[in-house]
């Protein structure tokens, strides 16, 4: 009778547990054939993201990176962050919303800091011509006079001498280096100085006065456009004013009615207003943004 009873219990048990097994066998095969049929679409995403690290590190400093090790590390920070949000927020789906607006964030930061570092080249540029200008006349080569512009120059447009200078020690021809330093910049300012340099290398001439004919250009139009900078520095301003007034208004709301805005961040209702709140003064700080941006 004891037999009889163990030989029930371990059915009873065997009955609980395979259906248990048998979904967790069936989720992971569904999960190893998801990833099987999504290889080459994440294998090109790996190689996209891969890409867009080794460029971002380019454009900020001369010394190459293991790509892979930092995608792979950008990959577990996002995974552990998606983690955390579904831990600490109650909504599931607010969660895995919020983690892929964030997912957007790393190359927002990463453009606004190049655009910044960018527009600090271009006020830079134009002396470190005269600069390039002044060592051709005294009688260096082109590689001499890059080089020395990647010792003595202020950062940041001495960073991209460096660049350049490495890619010239590395083997790259002086005309490979200049193109690559032109595509790199995307710069307008830049794009005239490398054009310069290329068609010298080309045709010949006195690139030693052309170049100082282009920074004294460069110059002019740096100072036309703080001209304009000055004039439209109201509506930035006004940017700024836009991003800090809802939090301001919200902290304000929560001293008059506490619960209604409790509510905002508890609830499905209160995370679809912040989202749609959240959309709307994007676009506005966007279009914001395109009037006031001058383009000269």
């Amino acid at each position: 009778m004891y037999a009889a009873s163990n030989h029930i219990f371990a059915l009873h048990l065997a009955v609980m547990i395979l259906p248990s097994i048998a979904i967790a066998a069936l989720a992971g095969l569904a999960v190893v054939l998801l990833i099987l049929g999504l290889r080459n679409f994440l294998l090109r995403q790996f190689q996209r993201d891969q890409a867009w690290i080794a460029r971002s590190f380019t454009r900020f400093r001369p010394d190459p990176v293991n790509t892979a090790v930092w995608t792979g590390a950008y990959y577990v920070a996002f995974s552990l962050l998606l983690l955390l949000l579904l831990f600490v927020t109650p909504n599931a789906l607010f969660a895995i919303g919020f983690w892929l607006v964030l997912l957007v964030v790393p190359r927002v930061l990463v453009e606004a800091m190049w655009q910044k570092r960018r527009r600090l080249v271009e006020r830079q540029l134009p002396a470190a011509i005269a600069s390039l200008s002044n060592s051709l006349r005294a009688g260096l080569t082109l590689v001499q006079a890059v080089r020395r512009l990647s010792e003595t120059a202020p950062e940041p447009v001495r960073t991209d001498f460096r660049i350049m200078a490495n890619r010239y020690e590395l083997g790259a021809g002086m005309e490979a280096t200049i193109a690559e330093a032109k595509e790199r910049m995307a710069s307008p300012s830049f794009n005239l100085f490398a054009s310069t340099l290329l068609v010298n290398r080309e045709m010949g001439g006195d690139v030693a006065e052309t170049l100082s004919r282009i920074s004294q250009s460069l110059d002019k139009l740096h100072h036309m456009r703080q001209t304009v900078e000055a004039h439209t520095s109201e509506g930035r301003t006004n940017i700024k004013v836009l991003l800090v007034a809802p939090v301001v208004l919200l902290l304000m709301l929560s001293t008059v009615d506490g619960e209604g805005v409790k509510m905002l961040f508890s609830t499905s209702q209160g995370y679809a207003v912040l989202m749609v709140a959240g959309a709307f003064i994007g676009t506005g700080i966007y279009f914001a943004g395109k009037i006031t941006r001058s383009e000269i």
